[in-house]
């Protein structure tokens, strides 16, 4: 039986797409989602990545004064929509643990909570620039280590329900990413190696917005290489070894086979990723 993969909106922020691109396509404005993982298989349920908390939203706005919407309640009314409530969940995968993606990690006291341990490292350790970026929440790491099942991973593995991880350093020292079997094929949940598509696929000339609709964006010259080193990545060496350890899970390097974290296309193609 395959796992079933549920896309789950934990709210967004808006920015110009030249945040990531400079000097590019710099009319465009994105409205970048939250997003969250819900995969099921023979009852058990786990929640890759837990958004934003709402400390870290003021006034309406987030990261660099820019408007945001998000918080707890978004994750609990996401399982709602699912039949679910946070008790319901089993197991909490980390991708990384930013801001953006571990703050709702008190609703799941319960849980088996997995993340790498180099991932702790630099929650506990951030780098100057990190700081500057306020990327990690401090006050999550009390909340963190009170969880009551922990399971700190190092390194690539699997788990015994059979979904894969893969360490894939770059964007954080501990980020990873997660592979399951789905009906359509593999799927690898990438968390912000690259926050869209068009930046592991960089000739991308086409994206869905937050609204549904699709709009032309530039191809990224050539000289920026195979897959676009965004802004907020923080060891290239690393990144550049974890694209082709990403490149080689799949049966041919396509979009479709991947889940990037803020991807707004995926509210409607969901796992099926079928937006070309």
């Amino acid at each position: 039986m395959c796992w079933e993969i549920s896309v789950l909106y934990f709210g967004h922020i808006t920015s110009p797409k030249s945040s990531a691109t400079a000097g590019i396509d710099d009319d465009l404005i994105l409205d970048n989602p939250y997003l969250g993982f819900l995969l099921q298989k023979d009852g058990e349920n786990v929640l890759v990545d837990t958004g934003i908390n709402e400390r870290f939203i003021v006034d309406g706005k987030a990261w660099a004064g820019k408007p945001a919407v998000g918080g707890t309640k978004y994750v609990i009314e996401a399982l709602k929509n699912k039949g679910l409530t946070p008790d319901d969940i089993d197991i909490v995968i980390y991708t990384h643990l930013h801001n953006d993606h571990a703050g709702g990690c008190s609703l799941f006291p319960n849980a088996l909570t997995i993340f790498q341990k180099d991932e702790l490292y630099n929650l506990l350790n951030p780098l100057p620039s990190q700081k500057i970026r306020s990327d990690y929440d401090m006050d999550v790491i009390d909340e963190l280590l009170s969880l009551k099942n922990i399971c700190m991973v190092d390194g690539d593995g699997e788990l015994g329900n059979g979904i894969k991880y893969y360490k894939t350093p770059g964007h954080t020292l501990g980020s990873m990413s997660i592979y399951v079997n789905t009906e359509y094929g593999p799927r690898i949940m990438i968390g912000d190696f690259c926050h869209y598509t068009y930046m592991l696929f960089p000739q991308t000339e086409r994206i869905m917005l937050a609204d549904g609709t699709v709009k032309k964006i530039t191809p990224l010259p050539e000289s920026y290489g195979p897959v676009f080193a965004h802004n907020v990545v923080y060891d290239h060496y690393a990144f550049y070894d974890s694209y082709y350890k990403l490149k080689s899970l799949v049966p041919k390097f396509e979009p479709r086979y991947f889940l990037c974290g803020h991807d707004a296309k995926l509210l409607y193609t969901g796992a099926k990723n079928d937006f070309v």
